[in-house]
């Protein structure tokens, strides 16, 4: 039991620095090395889902057998909201806000998965998750609204971080449904028939738009493509894999605890890309971060894996 549990957090930290690392991917396709911009968000986003689905297409066909009518619906409901509704909401966000702070809001998720967990599955709420769920926000609150600081809701902080609010509760769905309707589907074939369901449509409209061609024709265009490449099947294909594997294995809350590890990767990168990282930046990624560990910390009690 201890050899699998130091497993399982090895596997959280190795996904906190793939997902981590995927905001400054996600901003080297969006901008080019002056930081003008260069693929539309729509079409990274679009780029990211179909090229993640098409890298785990043998995986899909090998667990072919699990797509029958009852796990459709449920498949469907990861594949938007935990791959393309966020993939959008997320390449949208970083046009209007720095890579570190969309990584360190996405530390959220842990308490939508949970307020999820207890409006549709019946978790039992306690007072300590309910304080943490507070102090989250407050944290949101304080990184959106940025006090005391030069940067306000004229320059589209408050948008952009209501678009990455809204992907972290997408994923606070998504996570739910794989732990509660999906536990005995394989990680393998959760993650490659959820992102293929949504591929098609997502290829079709990454196919209308011109992200393809200034991967071809602008100078930066090739890392452009390398970022989308890699976004998608590593951080998006395979680590949700591994991803869902953890969910099965463990708990949905414990799986989402990963958004601690993530900002800190996202926020290093930022630093290294020269963002602008204050005070209030960490003051109020530190609350989030409070809160969610507050949220988890009552949620903490044996749980057997389902199977």
């Amino acid at each position: 039991m201890g050899t699998s549990n130091a497993a399982m957090w090895v596997a959280l930290i190795i996904l906190g620095f793939v997902w981590g690392s995927s905001f400054i991917l996600m901003k080297l396709a969006l901008f080019d090395a002056s930081g003008a911009p260069l693929v539309p968000a729509f079409d990274v986003a679009m780029w990211r889902i179909a090229l993640a689905g098409l890298a785990l297409s043998p995986f899909a066909f090998r667990h072919r057998a699990h797509l029958i009518r009852q796990n459709i619906p449920w498949l469907l409901v990861v594949g938007c909201l935990g791959n393309l509704i966020p993939a959008y909401l997320f390449t949208t966000a970083q046009t209007l806000i720095p890579s570190s702070l969309a990584g360190m809001l996405n530390a959220l998720t842990p308490m939508f998965t949970f307020l999820v967990a207890v409006l549709l599955f019946g978790t039992h709420v306690r007072g300590t998750q309910v304080v943490g769920l507070v102090v989250g926000l407050l944290g949101a609150a304080i990184l959106a609204f940025q006090p005391g600081s030069d940067v306000m809701l004229g320059d589209g902080v408050m948008e952009g971080s209501l678009r990455v609010l809204t992907a972290t509760a997408c994923y606070g769905v998504s996570v739910n449904v794989i732990r509660n309707k999906l536990a005995d589907v394989p990680p393998a074939a959760v993650a490659s028939m959820a992102l293929g369901l949504v591929s098609i449509p997502a290829l079709a409209l990454a196919s209308t738009g011109t992200g393809l061609g200034q991967v071809f024709t602008h100078p930066d265009g090739l890392r452009a493509g390398a970022a989308v490449s890699v976004l998608a099947v590593v951080g998006t294909g395979l680590a949700l894999i591994a991803f869902n594997r953890v969910i099965q294995r463990t708990n949905a809350i414990f799986a989402s605890t990963v958004t601690y590890i993530i900002p800190l990767f996202a926020t290093l990168w930022g630093w290294l890309d020269n963002e602008p990282i204050t005070s209030i930046h960490l003051v109020g990624g530190m609350v989030v971060l409070v809160g969610v560990w507050l949220v988890n910390r009552a949620s903490k009690r044996p749980t057997a894996a389902r199977g």
